[in-house]
C-alpha cells in the first residue's frame, strides 16, 4: 500500500512539474517584457491549461496529507515561513491574473504582482528544495531547529539561481513554440542561452556543495557531528557505556 501511494504521490508531483512549471516562467519573463502587447499576450498562452494544470499540486498536496500524515506534519513545521509565503504568491498570482484582463486602470501594477508573485512562488519552492538537499534536522522524529532553519547558501542558489532560472527556462522555450511564426519570437529566442547556462551552472554547484558535505560527514568531523546530532556517526561511546556495568 506505501509503494501504491508513493508512486501516485510521485507521479503527481512529475506532472505537476512538468505540465505547469513553464506557467510561473511565463509570469518571471512578464517582468521584462517591454512592450504592452507583449504583455498581453504571453499569459493568455497559458490561459486556457493553467487551471488545469494546477490540479496536480491539489493531488500531491491530499496524496502527501492523507497517506503521510507524520511526514506532512514534520516538513510543514520545518518550512512554516516559506509555505506560507508560498501560499501568499499563489493567491497574489491568482488575483493579478484575474485583474490584469479586466481592469485598464493601474494594469502596470497588477501585471508587476503577477511576475513578483510567480518570482516569490519559484523562490520559496527552491528555498525547501535546497534545504531538503541539505539535510533537515530531525531528532526523535520532530523537527529540531529553528522556523528560519531553512535559510541556507544552498537553499538561496536553489531558490534563485536554480528554480527561478530554470522555470524562466521553461517559460521561454514554450514561449518559443508558441510565437514561432511571430516576430516576437526573437526576444525569447535569445533568452535560452544564458538561461541553459544559469541552470547548469546551478546544477553543478548543487551537486559539488551536497558532495562536499557528505564527505564531511563520513569523515567524522566533530563539527558535523554537532550540526547532525540525528546522526549516529560515531558509536564507540554508545558501545563503551553498554560495557560499563561489566566493568570491575
Amino acid at each position: 500500500m506505501i509503494t501504491f501511494w508513493v508512486s501516485i504521490l510521485a507521479l503527481s508531483m512529475v506532472l505537476f512539474g512538468l505540465l505547469y512549471q513553464f506557467d510561473r516562467g511565463i509570469g518571471i519573463l512578464l517582468g521584462v517584457e517591454r512592450e504592452e502587447r507583449g504583455r498581453r499576450a504571453v499569459p493568455s498562452t497559458v490561459a486556457p491549461i493553467g487551471d488545469g494544470n494546477e490540479t496536480w499540486l491539489i493531488v500531491a498536496g491530499i496524496v502527501f496529507c492523507a497517506a503521510f500524515p507524520i511526514v506532512y506534519a514534520t516538513l510543514l513545521s520545518a518550512f512554516h515561513v516559506p509555505f506560507l509565503l508560498m501560499l501568499a504568491g499563489l493567491i497574489l498570482r491568482a488575483v493579478a491574473a484575474e485583474r490584469r484582463d479586466k481592469t485598464r486602470r493601474r494594469r502596470w501594477l497588477w501585471q508587476g504582482a503577477l511576475s513578483g508573485a510567480s518570482l516569490v512562488v519559484a523562490f520559496m519552492q527552491g528555498l525547501m528544495l535546497g534545504t531538503l538537499v541539505e539535510g533537515l534536522i530531525i531528532s526523535r522524529g520532530v523537527y529540531s531547529r529553528d522556523e528560519f532553519g531553512w535559510w541556507s547558501l544552498l537553499a538561496v542558489l536553489c531558490g534563485g539561481g536554480g528554480l527561478c532560472i530554470g522555470y524562466a527556462l521553461l517559460g521561454a522555450s514554450w514561449l518559443v513554440r508558441k510565437f514561432e511564426s511571430n516576430s516576437r519570437i526573437d526576444s525569447y529566442y535569445r533568452l535560452i542561452p544564458a538561461l541553459s547556462l544559469g541552470s547548469l551552472l546551478a546544477l553543478v554547484f548543487v551537486f559539488v556543495y551536497t558532495l562536499a558535505l557528505n564527505l564531511r560527514v563520513m569523515t567524522h568531523d566533530p563539527t558535523v557531528r554537532a550540526a547532525y546530532p540525528h546522526v549516529a556517526l560515531d558509536r564507540s561511546q554508545a558501545n563503551g557505556a553498554r560495557r560499563q556495568p561489566d566493568d570491575p
